[in-house]
């Protein structure tokens, strides 16, 4: 089983919210989406999406992209992003998921002898004020890491076993400054921390990717990396 990751797949086959409004590469994306899955991704693999998976507004327009995602090859795991207005609780998400899918959000599953754990995060808060509202938002997400930190402990077997986080906001800001969640990933032995997000050369070419610590980070949008799965490779 060979391990991939894309994020931001920003998926509208409803036709709602379609994402070639915010630049021309995004024309036509799910059809060369599909192609390239189809070209990279085996039946057995295991492919992580970190989040902006659809533009969904409900239940109902979410279905043709959920049938999208069940026709490519693998076993998906999805995450919620921002954009993912569509996730609510997991407990209702995971019985309309088709048999290829499935869902973390403040839990983790064992496929396959990896872990993937995933929550619902944010952006690393944009001063020490305790007043500033990003600060109330990161606290919120550092709990739910925590909680899906503490499910991948008790399905964890093996401390050797790889542990994959899906976070879909960056781990560290602009500056290359570490959100708070950082040093939790250290502690509590995450391998690889997947996220996404970034959509514009500058912020890719600047975020903090490969190994910090003993932590492998990959930014894994899809208009980041050519709208083709990305094989996770923590060296």
């Amino acid at each position: 089983m060979t391990v991939w990751a894309i994020s931001d797949l920003h998926l509208s086959l409803a036709g709602v919210d379609r994402r070639e409004r915010y630049a021309e590469r995004w024309r036509g994306h799910a059809e060369r989406l599909a192609k390239n899955w189809r070209e990279t991704v085996a039946a057995d693999d295991l492919v992580l999406l970190p989040g902006d998976i659809s533009m969904a507004r409900g239940h109902r327009d979410l279905q043709p992209d959920l049938r999208w995602l069940e026709a490519l090859p693998g076993t998906k795991v999805l995450a919620p992003g921002n954009h993912d207005r569509w996730w609510n609780d997991v407990a209702k998400i995971r019985p309309m998921l088709r048999p290829s899918l499935r869902a973390v959000d403040g839990d983790a599953l064992s496929l396959g002898g990896v872990i993937v754990a995933g929550s619902r995060s944010s952006a690393v808060p944009r001063s020490d004020d305790p007043a500033d509202p990003s600060r109330a938002q990161a606290a919120r997400s550092l709990d739910q890491l925590n909680a899906a930190l503490d499910a991948a402990d008790a399905v964890r077997t093996d401390a050797e076993q790889p542990l994959f986080v899906l976070w879909h906001f960056p781990p560290f800001d602009a500056y290359g400054r570490p959100g708070p969640w950082v040093e939790v990933f250290e502690v509590r032995g995450v391998t690889a921390c997947l996220y996404g997000h970034l959509h514009t050369e500058s912020q890719w070419t600047t975020a903090v990717q490969g190994r910090r610590g003993s932590v492998w980070y990959q930014c894994v949008a899809a208009d980041a990396i050519g709208f083709r799965p990305l094989r996770v490779a923590p060296r």
